[in-house]
């Protein structure tokens, strides 16, 4: 269970897996119900220490071959991007008009989007494929709504 573990703030906890891994028991402390576990190195650069209580842990099931061939296990979980990840602009999914001012709806390349404004997206070949996209030839010519300007964020 991942009730004890630090996540990073741009990780979303609702769309954290409630158990991770498949981890090898070391040795069963029966006096304390803990566990030690052989934790990946992900997890030991995280200050995560290796002894579990029995209710965190989760027995590991395997499935049936014959009813289902073929199945593989996910990847382990990534506990979110490492600090040193390079962020890549995958897309401009839209764009919304606060006034005079207008920001992009950025998606990258590690999963997440943001707005943006326009001073941060100027200079991308991004922008210039969702211009094209809407048939405008500069951010100016983008649509602007006729009520207020309602961007959801």
């Amino acid at each position: 269970m991942i009730r004890n573990l630090t996540f990073p703030k741009e990780c979303a906890r609702k769309l954290i897996p409630k158990f991770v891994g498949l981890y090898r028991v070391l040795s069963a402390l029966l006096e304390t119900s803990n566990y030690e576990l052989e934790l990946p190195t992900e997890l030991t650069k995280q200050h995560v220490h290796n002894h579990f209580h029995v209710n965190l842990l989760k027995p590991h099931i395997a499935s049936n071959d014959a009813l289902f061939p073929n199945r593989t296990y996910p990847d382990p979980y990534d506990f979110c991007a490492p600090d040193n990840a390079e962020w890549y602009v995958d897309e401009i999914m839209a764009h919304c008009w606060k006034g005079h001012k207008i920001e992009f709806l950025v998606k990258w390349n590690l999963g997440d989007s943001t707005w943006e404004p326009l001073a941060n997206c100027n200079e991308l070949t991004a922008l210039d494929a969702y211009l094209a996209l809407i048939g405008a030839k500069d951010w100016d010519e983008l649509p602007k709504p006729m009520d207020k300007p309602t961007c959801g964020h």
